[in-house]
């Protein structure tokens, strides 16, 4: 390539960089921006566990998924602070830098006018510049596939060695998303025939390297996931499950399980019903489960695959876990890149243009060269492997700019047909054209720019999740009008709600979901707690033992805490001190636990047991505060003086700045006419809080006695002040409790 080829590919890079850095710029102001979601937040999670943590081992057990993405973030956050700026900048310079891959391909391919329209096309395509700012692996999966599709031809001009390298290029493709596997045998097969000059065992021996290439990147993967998790996994074990959401009887349904309750549930299956810990079998179960069905419902199947057809050649980008569409609204550049309104911009020319070319250089016997067969293989096999799972925006990307390429060669060679005035020829490639149009842009639906129920739905969980509490209500109720099973808005929705204080709001929230899931103990726990918060204690009761009866309860002790606590405002002293008993039993040594059934039998009458609880929390803790207060007012109740005198004192001896066991000890002593002991414990009490109101007409009054008549006066005096000042302050608060109260009323 001489200099005017690398200064195309150099200003072409730079306008790409410049689309992809404009549109990370504008999507800023998404909300989405800066907290990645299911795929990306496992990404973005696994590189921290790296770059920052330092667990490049990958953790311990196979991988999930592919893991070269999760190790290039990491890289990344290892040179350079973690954050959601600076990958997408490296991101975007590998995405720019695939359009002049692209070029160098059309260029090598085709001519170099017809590879730059193609990478000019590639450089403003809607999905391209998206991706591009999504923590995702497309734009590394799909630099190693150009550079597969660019040094295959290159290896196959030179000796049998070089193919060494597109091995490795495919083998590092693998590593970001594993489709490519299946294209390996097809590249082996295409390296074979090629060579048809050479007798064929010589043909199989020249195509090891290619093999051999792919084999050393992928190998050191297999390795860790044996010694790690002793189990045989190739790259991922996550393929069994992939494979069984887009090949089963319920196809449209299993897609559109959202990330949640009901897709772990999905994820447990092997281990909940089969008894399968090992990922290898997990995903072999997965992958029984739709050869099952393949096997036994044929015709529904091949139905199911001519659909999947279709939806990977329709012009619609279908999301996975993101809206495409949606982001139009944080981005002026990407609504003029991706848009739908009557046709599907721009898969939906693309790709018919895509397809006649590529009929019309099938057709053309002078254009046909084994690289160009290569290329048309690729996209054949790729689009396969991506048929075969279930087709989406993000998993069709990688095929976008070989499809260009043949793109641009139907403009092309409709323009040389409509200047050589080839009308029949040019009749005939506009039909085809026109039909595929239509095929590909049947039903384009509206952009749905205020969002779908999912979108909102994960919308709302990120405002959440930022504190931002009335835009996530605002979003769930959204998500919930358009789609009212959303089992996570609602149970979130009625936590927002609880936060909020409006307990009302959360009680009909949850109270619709255990209606709608009665299976979830968790929404039950909610409901039963804010009613406990609304003091509908009744009702809270009903809830809790039903929780309890059912054995159901997600955390059994605090559901009986809450019912003891919802019987203790209903009077019901009897059930609660029931309850306190068995939460004793079950936890003997909780101190808290005693301490309330201590207190409960107290108001019982039940002075005996009461005792026996705050001795028992004192014999494990001498220093708690609240179990020898009671002790001491039962002991000074039953005249046990004495001994009640010595528990204070050794509460006073370890918490000289408490006042509470001064002020016993102090009011005892006075009771006892010790007027210089009770003196000297009220003095101490001034020197913590010299605002206290009874210490100080203590200490005034026993300051009178004993003849220090100044001192004395000068004590009633501050008791007279603060005494005032409390006795107004409480009538504020009263007045303000009344008038929050009639407010209540008003609304």
């Amino acid at each position: 390539m001489g200099r005017s080829g690398w200064l195309v590919g150099g200003l072409l890079w730079l306008a790409a960089l410049g689309v992809r850095l404009l549109y990370i710029e504008q999507s800023q102001t998404s909300p989405f921006f800066d907290y990645p979601l299911v795929d990306a937040k496992t990404y973005t999670d696994a590189a921290e566990r790296m770059g920052v943590q330092g667990h490049w081992d990958g953790g311990d057990a196979p991988f999930w998924q592919p893991p070269l993405y999760p190790y290039f973030l990491g890289f990344i956050y290892a040179l350079f602070t973690p954050g959601y700026y600076l990958p997408r900048l490296v991101q975007a310079a590998i995405s720019a830098f695939n359009c002049v891959l692209l070029y160098l391909l059309g260029r090598r391919l085709f001519s170099s006018s017809l590879g730059l329209a193609a990478a000019i096309a590639a450089a403003l395509y809607g999905p391209l510049v998206f991706f591009a700012g999504e923590f995702l692996p497309p734009p590394l999966a799909l630099f190693f596939d150009l550079l597969l599709l660019l040094t295959l031809p290159w290896a196959m001009a030179g000796r049998p060695r070089r193919l060494l390298v597109p091995g490795f290029c495919l083998g590092l493709a693998a590593l970001a998303v594993a489709n490519i596997l299946l294209f390996l045998p097809a590249a082996l097969l295409w390296v074979i025939i090629v060579r048809r000059e050479s007798p064929w065992p010589r043909r199989l021996l020249n195509a090891l390297p290619l093999l051999l290439g792919a084999s050393l990147v992928i190998a050191p993967i297999t390795l860790r996931n044996y010694l790690i998790g002793d189990d045989l996994v190739l790259i991922s074990s996550n393929g069994g499950i992939n494979f069984y959401l887009g090949n089963n009887a319920n196809y449209e349904e299993t897609i559109r399980i959202p990330p949640g309750p009901a897709w772990r549930a999905l994820v447990s299956q092997p281990r909940t019903e089969a008894g399968l810990t090992q990922a290898s079998d997990q995903s072999d179960y997965f992958f029984a489960q739709a050869w099952d069905f393949i096997s036994t419902e044929p015709s529904a199947w091949l139905l199911l695959l001519l659909h999947k057809t279709y939806l990977f050649w329709h012009g619609e980008e279908i999301g996975r876990n993101q809206d495409l569409y949606y982001a139009r609204n944080f981005s002026p550049l990407l609504s003029l890149l991706l848009w739908k309104a009557i046709i599907a911009f721009p898969f939906g020319i693309v790709a018919p243009l895509a397809l006649l070319g590529m009929g019309l250089v099938c057709c053309n016997r002078g254009q046909r060269r084994a690289e160009i067969d290569l290329l048309l293989l690729y996209i054949v096999v790729y689009a396969l492997s991506v048929i075969l799972f279930f087709p989406t925006a993000r998993y069709r990307l990688p095929v976008v700019p070989p499809l260009l390429l043949f793109a641009a060669y139907a403009v092309s060679a409709l323009y040389c047909l409509g200047r050589s005035r080839a009308g029949v020829k040019l009749a005939w490639a506009g039909g085809v054209l026109a039909a595929l149009l239509v095929a590909g842009n049947f039903r384009v639906g509206p952009m749905n720019m205020a969002g779908d129920a999912e979108t909102l739905h994960r919308l709302g969980f990120v405002y959440q999740q930022k504190g931002l509490p009335a835009n996530a209500i605002a979003a769930y109720e959204k998500a919930l009008a358009l789609d009212p099973e959303i089992r996570e808005a609602r149970f979130n929705l009625g936590a927002l709600y609880a936060r909020r204080g409006r307990y009302d709001r959360a009680i009909a929230a949850y109270q619709d979901f255990v209606v709608r899931y009665p299976g979830y103990p968790e929404a039950r726990y909610a409901l039963g707690n804010a009613l406990l918060h609304a003091g509908r204690y009744a009702e809270a009761i009903v809830q809790y033992e039903k929780l309890l009866n059912a054995d159901a309860a997600p955390e059994r002790k605090a559901v009986q805490e809450r019912l003891a606590y919802a019987h203790i405002q209903l009077d019901q002293l009897d059930a609660a001190a029931a309850l306190y008993r068995d939460l004793v039993v079950q936890a003997p040594d909780s101190l808290r636990f005693r301490y309330q059934l201590g207190q409960l039998t107290e108001a019982l009458g039940q002075q005996g047991l009461a005792r026996r609880e705050y001795e028992e929390i004192l014999r494990r803790d001498s220093t708690h505060v609240d179990a020898g207060l009671r002790l001491a007012r039962l002991l000074l109740a039953t005249d046990e003086s004495t001994a009640a005198e010595v528990q204070l004192k050794r509460l006073v001896a370890a918490h000289p700045h408490l006042v509470a066991p001064r002020w016993l000890l102090a009011t005892h002593y006075a009771a006892q006419h010790e007027g210089t002991k009770a003196l000297a414990q009220a003095q101490a009490i001034l020197e913590i809080r010299p605002e206290h109101v009874e210490a100080n007409r203590m200490v005034g009054h026993l300051q009178v006695i004993q003849g220090d008549t100044l001192a004395g006066v000068k004590n009633l005096d501050r008791f007279k002040k603060y005494y005032v000042e409390e006795r107004q302050q409480a009538i504020l608060e009263a007045l303000k409790d009344q008038w929050r109260q009639q407010l209540k009323g008003m609304f």
